[in-house]
């Protein structure tokens, strides 16, 4: 089992990309292990790549199947879209062994699949902002890499295979792949009762954050918030679990005005709510309707529940949104 720390920070907010960070370090028993399926990648425009002129993308990764990865569409959308050629390099293990996986993507042999509803600046789009990753072993060109002295130094297939018995944390690194996908379909505004845990993984250390305040599933948005959680720039796509393990969610990202107001539109497209200071909440995508069909359609057999078998209560009242939000900031309720 890799050591695992706790990250708690209560940094300056910055309306950024998603990293989430908890200011209430309350204890909580967490399934750690869990965590192991969340992986560092790395995406670029492969053409672009020769000339030096490429832009990475650092993202995370949740690997919910031997060959499927599951990330925010944001992460990949500007390299992989269209037909752009594109490679996603994906840290499967990383302890005293590293093991990486470059993927790449073509418009002739997709390896990179982006929910068709998700472009970018949208107002709901964390409702949307899912895409799949495939790992096929006959094509991905895999790199194998053992630590030394500080430093990491090529190794062979064959001796990568023999090191793994000396390491047992590597080798489960490597093993994770299994994870139920808690669904949010048609949910009623209700508050999501297991406690959730936003992991990192950082150069094979993994950091994660609980959260001990409320979190509530707000059906006008489509979507999960919370107080206190900040969204910080680094760990989008990455997973949002249950303190046992399962998956809630990604980690999105949404956008706002100088004023700290996001506006959200319904299906006409005319706007409906403005959640004032976006910029205190945390939002993340759960598995809607068509976003858990997308997954399904990709990965047939991928383990799923819904939110409504014991994981939420409903508010049992119709409120106003904004009425909603401030019980939600003024009174957050504990586990």
């Amino acid at each position: 089992m890799r050591i695992l720390r706790v990250l708690f920070c209560g940094c300056l907010l910055l309306p950024v990309w998603g990293w989430a960070l908890e200011t209430d370090p309350e204890p909580v028993s967490v399934r750690e292990d869990a965590f192991l399926i969340q992986k560092e990648i790395v995406t670029w425009r492969t053409d672009q790549a020769g000339a030096g002129q490429a832009w990475t993308y650092n993202c995370q990764a949740v690997r919910i199947h031997p060959h499927w990865f599951l990330t925010a569409a944001h992460c990949v959308y500007s390299a992989c879209r269209d037909s752009y050629p594109c490679t996603v390099q994906i840290t499967l293990a990383e302890e005293k062994l590293r093991q990486t996986v470059r993927i790449n993507h073509s418009p002739t042999d997709r390896k990179v699949f982006i929910y068709e509803g998700f472009f970018p600046g949208q107002n709901r789009i964390s409702s949307v902002d899912v895409a799949l990753i495939k790992l096929d072993p006959q094509t991905a060109e895999y790199k194998y890499e053992v630590q030394r002295e500080g430093q990491w130094l090529p190794v062979t297939r064959s001796q990568f295979n023999r090191l793994l018995a000396e390491s047992p944390e590597a080798k489960a690194q490597l093993r994770a792949d299994n994870i139920r996908l808690i669904g949010a379909v048609n949910l009623p505004d209700a508050r999501f009762l297991p406690r959730i845990v936003i992991p990192r993984v950082t150069e094979g250390v993994i950091s994660y954050v609980p959260s001990s305040n409320g979190v509530f599933f707000v059906k006008e948005l489509r979507h999960f918030i919370s107080p206190v959680l900040q969204v910080r720039r680094g760990n989008s796509g990455g997973g949002v679990f249950t303190d046992r393990g399962d998956l809630v969610g990604v980690v999105s990202a949404m956008w706002y005005g100088a004023d700290g107001n996001a506006s959200f539109q319904n299906e006409d497209g005319k706007t409906v709510v403005t959640l004032q200071n976006a910029n205190e909440h945390f939002l993340f995508t759960g598995f809607n309707g068509s976003t858990l069909n997308f997954i399904r359609t990709h990965v047939p057999g991928v383990r799923t529940i819904g939110a409504e078998n014991g994981f939420i209560k409903p508010t049992g009242k119709e409120v106003d949104f904004q009425t909603l939000v401030k019980h939600i900031v003024r009174a957050p309720l504990r586990q």
